[in-house]
């Protein structure tokens, strides 16, 4: 599916953003396992295969929130057990797969996150803005840095000036990474107010990560087109400038979604 940023922000939308989120891992997973690990593989292609059902039932949005809400918590559930599983494996060198430990971790990270967030969502919990800010930069800031390093982990070594960009935009995103933690460690719960400080740091991310989106769109156009050599899956860079998007917005909105 081409890329998109018009999603709905309500209660469907946001469950068929993180059930996409983890069918995409999935489908990425895929291309990385080694032929040899066939139950791994038939193991993800039944989590990809269900994921993907509760995606499309969120997209049709006709169906009971409560119910759908149910079965996305669990099938992100049983995707972030295998993620964990095969980690696991790879750390221990009992598996045979081509993704870095540091991207299985990364999706570990994305499931663990959709199901606080579906959690939310059935409590009818609410978060203060302050907490909101903190809560989203502190975990997509890592989240951007992580998609730079895989962006240049894909990417040939002949391509100099993209990889060059790249790593200067990775770095940049770890030093927001170490403000915003600073940041929460800072600001003191209960955090009833947004503090001026925090208004500052929320307006550099967001213009951050509008820049960010708008660089692997653009990146997006040349691997499709051929112009630069690349290893990357397809759809890759689509999935992560969504992901971009995704956290101006919630920024914007000063909310947890």
């Amino acid at each position: 599916m081409a890329y998109t940023d018009n999603y709905e922000r309500d209660a469907y939308g946001i469950i068929a953003f993180w059930l996409r989120n983890d069918y995409d891992h999935g489908r990425f997973l895929d291309r990385e396992i080694s032929h040899y690990e066939m139950e791994l593989a038939r193991a993800n292609l039944n989590n990809i295969q269900r994921l993907g059902e509760v995606w499309q039932r969120a997209e049709a949005r006709q169906e009971d929130i409560g119910t759908l809400l149910i079965d996305a918590h669990h099938a992100t559930s049983e995707f972030h057990s295998l993620l964990a599983h095969t980690m696991d494996k790879s750390l221990h060198c009992e598996v045979i797969i081509s993704t870095p430990v540091s991207l299985l971790d990364h999706m570990v990270r994305e499931a663990e996150e959709s199901q606080r967030v579906f959690k939310l969502m059935e409590s009818g919990g609410k978060v203060s803005q302050s907490d909101a800010i903190i809560h989203e930069t502190v975990f997509w800031l890592r989240q951007m840095a992580d998609h730079l390093g895989y962006i240049r982990h894909y990417s040939d070594v002949s391509n100099y000036e993209v990889n060059f960009e790249v790593t200067n935009m990775m770095q940049k995103f770890e030093r927001l990474l170490m403000q915003a933690t600073a940041l929460k460690t800072m600001i003191r719960k209960p955090r009833n107010e947004t503090l001026p400080v925090l208004t500052h740091f929320k307006e550099v991310i967001i213009k951050e990560a509008k820049s960010l989106e708008a660089f692997k769109l653009e990146l997006d156009e040349l691997i499709k087109k051929c112009a630069i050599a690349t290893t990357s899956p397809p759809d890759l860079l689509e999935h992560i400038a969504r992901e971009a998007h995704h956290l101006w917005r919630n920024l914007e909105d000063e909310r947890i979604t």
